[in-house]
């Protein structure tokens, strides 16, 4: 039996990446939501027929401005929650609900679940209550997860274990080899997805399987309309938490975030698991990793803790090395351009937790600089493109780690200057400059517009 949804919700938008999670964090919730990334899309979703329980505004939209889709809004009887990441402060604040007829109003960065809140309420529906983690099964051997701290587990299952579970390791799973096919004719995720609830809560609402059983997948989409650093800001603008799924081709790859950090990140392709990741960095030869692999397996544990109890690492190291796998992991998605994304409202729970948080921001920045060849460079920034500030960043200058001749570089891109006379400027190499400007592009720092540039219109960094 199906049921309806509990409210129907407008989300005007026009970051694509951001809207789409809030549209899947509101479909989790067992609602009916749709993205309008532009304020005529918006009056055009308020034609004749239509029937909004409520809808979620951003202030500055690429046409026309966020008052007037809020004055339509409240023309037909719609309530709705203001939101900017421009327009703060209280002033703004009250002018959006006392003039516009907001309901209320939030400035970004927010957390997404107290919005959705605030639009639960405006559309007359009561909030979904927020999921307690479960108790864990064996209370002697685990932790709960402490909520002011960032949290990753180690490695979801051991490297080895009992002789069925080895069987079906992700060891098992080369990058060549195709995923087993389930009944209805997908893709079944091999080991560590298909266990994620022996460790991740899922958030409780109508829509929401029982516990025990996995929460669906919610809104893909394709990475050639996007790039993986921009689903990852949207986690941080929204400091959200739960899973980002990758998928291209047989290789899949999971991404768990909390308040938008991220705190781990899992791949079924073998040569990305923790012991292979040791070899590659020289902590591990190929006959150690073998012996720590049997230990593991006789005493059921896995390559991490195998590897701090032969005395081989210590605590310290071990979470520098799951620090730089994660990265590994995420950077080599970076230069996707097919293959799928979908989200799920999965959190951390238990179990032998590790202490870990990524920040976005300087992982886009560490990557490009790792990932990006200098003549893809080139072609992504070509010597005329004029690149400019973005008026509403995911991310704050303080947050980003840039050394001071990246910092002088985004002073000078302020849209009078083309790529060519950046790099002119700067005391960066060419590869420097152009990953600099690439990375700051993705992050939303920076954008490309059509406009010729004004210096009336300009934005300062005060760099």
């Amino acid at each position: 039996m199906v049921c309806a949804p509990m409210a129907r919700l407008l989300i005007v938008e026009d970051n694509h990446e951001l809207a789409s999670l809030i549209v899947s964090a509101a479909q989790g919730r067992g609602h009916e939501a749709r993205a309008a990334h532009t304020g005529e899309s918006a009056l055009e979703a308020l034609g004749p027929g239509s029937k909004w329980d409520a809808a979620l505004v951003d202030l500055l939209l690429p046409d026309i401005r966020g008052s007037e889709v809020l004055a339509a809004l409240r023309a037909h009887g719609v309530p709705s929650i203001a939101v900017s990441g421009v327009y703060k402060g209280d002033r703004f604040a009250q002018e959006a609900v006392e003039v516009h007829g907001a309901r209320a109003f939030f400035a970004k960065p927010f957390e997404l679940n107290t919005v959705l809140e605030a639009l639960e309420t405006a559309g007359g529906v009561a909030p979904v209550p927020r999921s307690a983690p479960p108790v864990p099964e064996a209370p002697s051997s685990d932790v709960l997860l402490d909520d002011e701290e960032l949290i990753v587990l180690e490695e979801l299952l051991p490297e080895s274990g009992s002789p069925s579970d080895a069987a079906d390791s992700m060891q098992a799973v080369s990058d060549t080899e195709a995923l087993p096919i389930t009944d209805d004719g997908e893709h079944a995720l091999p080991l560590p997805f298909e266990h994620r609830q022996r460790v991740w809560s899922s958030v409780t609402s109508m829509a929401t399987p029982a516990r025990g059983a996995l929460p669906e997948w919610s809104l893909g989409g394709d990475l050639k309309d996007t790039s993986v650093p921009r689903l990852l800001n949207a986690y941080y603008e929204a400091r959200h938490h739960g899973e980002l799924k990758l998928k291209q081709g047989s290789v899949l790859k999971v991404v768990y975030f909390e308040g938008g950090h991220i705190v781990y990140a899992a791949s079924n392709l073998a040569q990305e698991r923790f012991g292979r990741f040791c070899v590659r960095r020289g902590v591990l030869n190929e006959a150690r990793l073998a012996e720590v692999a049997a230990y593991a397996k006789e005493h059921g544990l896995r390559t991490g803790e195998a590897l701090l109890r032969l005395g081989l690492m210590d605590a310290a190291r071990r979470q520098q090395l799951l620090e730089e796998q994660v990265k590994e992991i995420l950077w080599s998605t970076f230069t996707w351009t097919e293959g799928h994304y979908g989200f799920s409202a999965m959190r951390p729970q238990r179990a032998d937790l590790v202490k870990l948080s990524v920040f976005p921001g300087d992982l886009v920045l560490e990557g490009v600089e790792k990932t990006e060849t200098l003549v893809a460079l080139r072609q992504r920034m070509p010597p005329s493109r004029r690149l400019f500030p973005t008026a509403d960043p995911p991310y704050g200058l303080h947050e980003l780690k840039l050394q001071g001749p990246q910092a002088l570089l985004l002073a000078y891109a302020d849209g009078s200057k083309t790529v060519e006379d950046l790099l002119a400027l700067t005391d960066l190499s060419e590869r420097q400059a152009l990953a600099t400007l690439r990375a700051l592009e993705l992050l939303g720092v920076l954008e490309e517009r059509p406009e010729a540039p004004s210096r009336r219109h300009r934005i300062t960094f005060g760099l």
